[in-house]
């Protein structure tokens, strides 16, 4: 941390060589041929590869300050490997970051050199060098330079997020590479992963001369990146790893697989040379944290040449419309990176551990990764290293995080193993796999789909048992009259009947999960079961009581010992909580686990009416829209489903009072999760009736992308809640 702090002073943003650097540069770029040349080539190569991510930057001159940025970042990193080639006397055969490959013929040491001069350079690293000691000049060092020198929402659209090395160290041991096999981090960024490999080779091979352990590794730890500045800051990270067999005093050059192209070949497929031999890349393991970049910020041209390359290929087509070629709702397209590297360069039986969202497990969006097929190729979840609340990308970027290692050659089985990691009191420690495990907690889990389906929902296997639970809340019966042929209103019969004590009424057919495929209408003549109210219906709704004295006959012979009191109109089921200004109502009989808020409806004969659940319901009253949204959306989250599947056998009652009264319905309080839970379901009940212009069996038929991504959401906080608690 001490070297990280003093990165800042010496060399951040707000250091006096910053100032100095960079307004030089944005002084002499009006006129100097050779900064000129350099903003072309750098700008074309960054355009072409990540697309116009320059937009909706709220930066003055964003590719003008990007530049700047960035090459004074590069001036800073090779000053420092120049640094460690004098102190340990050896020579690093390729610093640029375009060496090796054709993708940028741009000379940056030269550059530096022009703007502040080579001995100045020099001295400013060597003191540097002193101060902070080698030993620190890894990927975190790197991290906190480039954060400090990059802003942080040019950094977000560029969908950077550099890995901490307790991150990249649990990645690497899940692949547990020997001494032989080869390792390609595909988007390198500063290389964590790579001195991580590095220095696990090194252990391996602690028996051999440096020279043979450092040609040993450069054979078979391999980066590739698009972006300049971070090939460069990569290649530090991998002489830092290096540094024990370099101050050995056998190593005289260098030369660094860490190439600067595009990894899936989309906007350039550069031959990869090395010792001046163009190399093969088939690869034993894959490793790295991909590019979140979204699917709208590439360009059209890039669009266009995963479409021709990739898309139909590998099966990339996980949903229907132009704009879900590669993700649901403009989601990144990390995933499809990591097919595609896949594809393009793992062994058929090699394997692979990438830093993804944590989110993949739920939805639409992670759908194609949930399928587990690469074209033909199967690919196993194998484990998954789930980080839940966790922030690794630093407390700015609120982003869930996983650790998902894959198997080629066969079928994910579930339950997919799982380690759910979990913070302490105080913030957790990712400077070393052992710093993190010793400032965390962790559980051994595993995930389940939701459904026969391998690429429906995950939900942790843990989190239906504690579903299970007290509940705070009084569940109510629907209204029963045992006399449908009465209390039934048919539209033509309004006519003869005041309107006062017609309500919509609510059978199970009328409720889908979040909202309601219509109603009916039924005469409710009564406020509360046992009522006597003869006198002030033969007063005021007169049509309505000889209605119901013309079929006292009928009302009477009723056999319900429930109705055996009262007038002989009565009712059974009905109280204050039946007009309760909001009800989570579901359908009791049979096993259809739907639950639905209902409130009031407008009809375009009785006007707007309290809705009435019938006799086939069960609900639950609140006079708080939030509380009826929050407990609708836990009774409709996975977790909760899953576990009714439990409870019930799926016979006549299968969603009695008895079973749903073993949940765990806690009253509502406004939490900022638990208010987040009622909005995504007051949103997916919009979404729901903009859908009921069929029929209901074809609804049911029918794939709703945008009730899938709500309820992916739902699925995701009622599952972090459960198994947080």
């Amino acid at each position: 941390m001490a070297g990280h702090a003093a990165a800042v002073a010496a060399w951040g943003r707000d250091s006096d060589r910053y100032e100095r650097y960079t307004s030089t540069v944005a002084t002499r770029l009006a006129d100097d041929d050779a900064l000129q040349t350099a903003k072309r080539e750098w700008e074309r190569l960054f355009v072409d590869s990540h697309g116009d991510v320059f937009g909706d930057v709220d930066v003055e001159r964003p590719r003008e300050r990007l530049f700047v940025d960035s090459v004074y970042y590069d001036f800073v990193v090779d000053s420092l490997i120049r640094s460690l080639e004098r102190r340990f006397d050896f020579r690093l055969v390729n610093p640029e970051p375009g060496d090796n490959t054709d993708a940028l013929a741009v000379d940056f040491r030269s550059l530096h050199e022009q703007i502040v001069g080579p001995d100045a350079i020099d001295d400013a690293a060597d003191a540097f060098l002193d101060a902070v000691g080698p030993g620190n000049l890894g990927p975190a060092f790197l991290r906190t330079l480039y954060e400090q020198v990059i802003s942080a929402e040019l950094r977000r659209h560029l969908g950077e997020y550099y890995t901490p090395r307790g991150v990249a160290e649990l990645a690497i041991d899940e692949l547990d590479p020997d001494a032989a096999e080869t390792v390609l981090d595909p988007g390198c960024g500063s290389g964590a992963f790579l001195a991580v490999c590095v220095a696990v080779k090194r252990g391996a091979l602690a028996d051999e001369r440096p020279a043979a352990v450092v040609d040993a590794i450069t054979d078979t730890v391999v980066g590739i990146d698009l972006n300049p500045v971070a090939v460069r800051g990569a290649k530090l990270s991998y002489l830092g790893a290096l540094l024990p067999l370099l101050g050995e005093g056998e190593v005289d050059e260098v030369e660094l697989p860490v190439f600067l192209t595009d990894a899936l070949g989309l906007t350039r497929d550069d031959t990869l040379s090395l010792g001046g031999r163009p190399i093969d890349l088939t690869v034993d393991h894959l490793v790295g944290n991909p590019p979140w970049l979204t699917w709208g910020a590439l360009s059209e041209s890039v669009r266009d040449a995963w479409r021709e390359t990739y898309v139909e290929r590998l099966g990339l087509l996980q949903q229907s419309g132009v704009e879900a070629r590669l993700g649901h709702a403009n989601d990144d397209v990390s995933v499809p990176f990591v097919w595609a590297c896949i594809h393009r360069y793992l062994a058929p039986d090699g394997d692979a551990a990438f830093v993804l969202k944590r989110g993949l497990t739920k939805g639409p969006a992670g759908r194609l990764f949930r399928a587990g097929r690469v074209g033909d190729r199967p690919v196993a979840v194998r484990h998954v290293h789930d980080f839940t609340d966790l922030r690794p990308f630093g407390g700015d970027v609120d982003v869930g995080a996983a650790v998902y290692t894959l198997n080629t050659g066969t079928d994910t089985s579930f339950p997919v193993p799982a380690t759910a990691w979990t913070s302490r009191s105080g913030s957790p420690d990712y400077a070393t796999v052992d710093a993190l495990r010793a400032t965390t907690d962790r559980e051994a889990t595993g995930f389940v789909p939701v459904s026969d389906d391998p690429a429906s929902s995950w939900v942790r296997a843990d989190a239906e048992d504690r579903a299970l639970g007290e509940c705070s809340h009084r569940i109510r019966h629907g209204l029963k009259d045992d006399a449908k042929e009465v209390f039934s209103v048919d539209r033509e019969r309004l006519d003869d009947l005041e309107p006062d004590h017609v309500y919509p009424y609510l059978r199970s057919k009328h409720i889908v999960k979040y909202g309601l495929f219509g109603h009916d209408l039924h005469l409710v003549p009564l406020s509360s079961a046992n009522e006597d109210n003869a006198a002030e219906l033969r007063r005021e709704t007169p049509a309505t009581y000889d209605y119901l004295e013309a079929n006292r006959a009928a009302l009477e012979a009723r056999s319900s010992s429930w109705l055996e009191s009262g007038t002989f109109y009565n009712l059974f089921g009905l109280g204050t909580y039946t007009w309760s200004p909001y009800k989570v109502v579901w359908c009791r009989l049979g096993y259809k686990p739907h639950f639905a808020v209902v409130s009031t409806v407008e009809d375009d004969d009785i006007g707007e009416k309290p809705v009435v659940p019938g006799d086939h319901c069960m609900f639950i009253p609140t006079d708080d829209e939030y509380e009826a949204h929050f407990l609708c959306a836990l009774l409709n989250s996975t977790p909760y489903q899953r576990c009714l599947d439990g409870l019930t056998d799926g016979g006549k009652s299968g969603l009695s009072k008895t079973v749903v009264s073993q949940l765990s319905l806690p009253t509502y309080e406004a939490s900022d999760s638990s208010r987040r839970l009622a909005e995504l379901s007051m949103a997916a009940h919009e979404i729901v009736p903009e859908h009921v212009d069929v029929s209901k069996r074809e609804y049911n038929r029918t794939t709703i992308e945008a009730l899938d991504a709500v309820q992916a959401d739902i699925d995701a906080l009622v599952e972090d809640s459960l198994t947080n608690d």
